[in-house]
């Protein structure tokens, strides 16, 4: 078989294999962003119980690793009372100096954003000082891309909600309190059942 078939034949079977690639990746990759809005309604979950949430995320944010933020972060889009606002309030502004990693002050500081932006009057009157605060968090972050985006979730013209994609829905599911919703976790007690495992 002349050398030209043979490399024919191979660029037929590399375009086959780049073809069959494209089609299982994009079914992965709009699933990805899938729980990704721009306005609040579709990113609530009935019956989040705030409260027994706030627990978890109190024990989350003493962590030194991604789940610092992801406690706060699991309660960005929820509606809070001006008692639940000043709580959060207190552990973002008692905690964010002391997160180093980008990923946490990005998203300990976007649930800032989106707390105050979707609240009340009452809510950011608590807010107020941690949203200062988170506005301006993005300049410590050192990788480029990272800061890009953080700058545009906390500080952008479109609010960002939802839990985005398959990772922060399985951070959800495990971290906001869902009472009789199967699909998240049923009390502060059931996480710590699980955090000893």
């Amino acid at each position: 078989m002349p050398s030209s078939v043979i490399l024919m034949n191979n660029i037929r079977i590399m375009q086959f294999k780049a073809y069959l690639l494209v089609l299982l990746l994009i079914p992965m990759l709009n699933s990805c962003f899938t729980s990704m809005h721009h306005s609040q309604q579709p990113a609530l979950v009935k019956n989040a119980d705030i409260d027994e949430t706030l627990k978890i995320t109190k024990d989350e944010i003493k962590k030194e690793n991604i789940s610092q933020s992801l406690g706060l972060w699991v309660l960005r889009d929820q509606v809070i009372t001006p008692s639940q606002a000043k709580t959060i309030s207190d552990l973002y502004l008692n905690h964010i100096d002391s997160m180093k990693v980008g990923f946490n002050i990005w998203h300990a500081s976007w649930a800032i954003a989106n707390l105050y932006r979707l609240g009340d009057v009452a809510v950011k009157a608590e807010l107020e000082q941690a949203y200062q605060k988170a506005k301006i968090q993005p300049a410590r972050i050192e990788k480029k891309g990272q800061k890009k985006i953080a700058e545009s979730h906390i500080n952008g013209n479109k609010i960002v909600t939802g839990f985005i994609h398959a990772g922060g829905r399985s951070y959800a599911k495990r971290h906001l309190v869902v009472p009789g919703n199967k699909k998240y976790i049923q009390s502060y007690e059931e996480y710590l059942k699980k955090e000893k495992r």
